[in-house]
């Protein structure tokens, strides 16, 4: 607990610059760690992490990374909104999940270790258009990857609030998530 009271206690640009040092990738149920950059890579056995496990393991995904944030956001009385976009069809499924935060009366996405935001940027002037913005950007990357196969009536998107119990599946998490 000693390593995420350190994180936590961050200011917010370190914080967000240890974010986005965190592996991408994620534990397994038997406590492996698995990366993406691993040439075996595959998601078997998920097990999501919390956010003591994401430091201790300095690994994650970003469902569970959108937790540690979370939390962050929450102790120090950050205004933040999440949500869960989802894009299921025969041909693809692919999910990501983003926290949204202000900062200086200004919403940005909250940088994490995938995506390569930097913090505040871009930013806007409501979470709406902070959260309409970045979607656009995940269904630009849908609509390159599938071409005329994109169908808008496959994206799923949803801002929830709940939390999730370390050590669920990824099966527990989407069908939590989708509600």
């Amino acid at each position: 607990m000693a390593a995420l009271d350190s994180v936590i206690a961050m200011n917010t640009e370190d914080f967000f610059r240890y974010v986005k040092s965190i592996r991408y990738g994620y534990q397994d149920r038997s406590g492996r760690l698995h990366f993406i950059e691993d040439e075996d890579f595959a998601v078997q056995d998920y097990s999501f992490s919390s956010p003591e496990e994401i430091v201790n393991n300095n690994c994650g995904w970003c469902w569970d990374l959108a937790e540690l944030i979370r939390l962050y956001c929450t102790v120090h009385n950050i205004p933040h909104r999440s949500y869960f976009m989802e894009y299921r069809s025969d041909e693809l499924h692919q999910t990501h999940t983003q926290v949204f935060l202000c900062d200086q009366g200004k919403w940005s996405a909250a940088p994490d270790n995938c995506l390569g935001l930097e913090f505040g940027t871009p930013a806007f002037d409501d979470a709406e258009a902070c959260a309409a913005w970045f979607v656009s950007l995940f269904t630009d990357h849908l609509e390159s990857v599938l071409k005329e196969r994109y169908d808008a009536a496959s994206l799923f998107v949803r801002e929830y609030s709940r939390t999730f119990a370390p050590g669920i599946s990824d099966d527990e998490y989407l069908l939590q998530i989708r509600g």
